[in-house]
């Protein structure tokens, strides 16, 4: 089965970081795994910039596996703001941009 990754930049309104926070963290990303497709989520914070410019502090990566990607993409879309998957009003979705990307090769590991 084909294994992609769904990034989502995101951003809280201004003054409502810790609340986007707790939200993200505690529920939001459970809420994204319980869909079905989706086998896993991590969430960063942007440290620095090395190259290039960034519009995002926050970034989601989430783990996809499904041989319909863009269905479970809709789906997830289908059930935002709804009981499964409410969202909370700190979370700037006008800020917020999802992309998915198809695994093209395993993960390298630096060696020993």
């Amino acid at each position: 089965m084909p294994r992609f990754k769904m990034l989502v930049f995101s951003e809280p309104f201004e003054g409502r970081e810790e609340d986007f926070n707790t939200w993200y963290t505690g529920r939001h990303l459970d809420d994204i795994c319980a869909l079905p497709g989706f086998s896993g989520a991590q969430r960063f914070k942007l440290h620095s910039v090395s190259m290039g410019k960034t519009l995002n502090k926050y970034l989601a990566i989430y783990d996809l596996e499904h041989d319909d990607p863009d269905w479970v993409v809709e789906n997830m879309f289908a059930h935002r703001d709804t009981a499964a998957m409410p969202i909370d009003p700190a979370f700037n979705l006008d800020a917020t941009t999802v992309m998915v990307y198809e695994e093209l090769t395993p993960p390298v590991t630096a060696k020993s």
